[in-house]
């Protein structure tokens, strides 16, 4: 059973500026991330008990060839996605 998606401001403005940014670098590299976010949402959303716990009931998936974190929590039948954070960021920047 898939859960309902929900996908915070907040991560929404992390996943624009993540596109811009590759796409600046090289045209259609905003795609590719877009594509393997996707993948990862999809899989989340099927099976959001997958990824570990991290903090405040908070679970994280990350990303494998694109350097960021999928922060998300589990209300009910939705999973509400939090931020999409990149590695290098303060962990701490994450709760402010």
């Amino acid at each position: 059973m898939n859960y309902t998606l929900v996908i915070k401001e907040e991560a929404a403005d992390e996943i624009s500026d993540a596109f811009t940014w590759y796409e600046d670098r090289k045209e259609g590299l905003g795609s590719e991330f877009v594509s393997s976010l996707e993948k990862h949402l999809a899989r989340i959303t099927k099976k959001p008990l997958l990824y570990p716990i991290s903090s405040k009931e908070e679970r994280v998936a990350v990303m494998k060839r694109f350097p960021y974190k999928i922060v998300y929590g589990i209300e009910e039948k939705s999973v509400i996605i939090y931020a999409v954070f990149h590695t290098s960021r303060n962990p701490k920047d994450l709760y402010k």
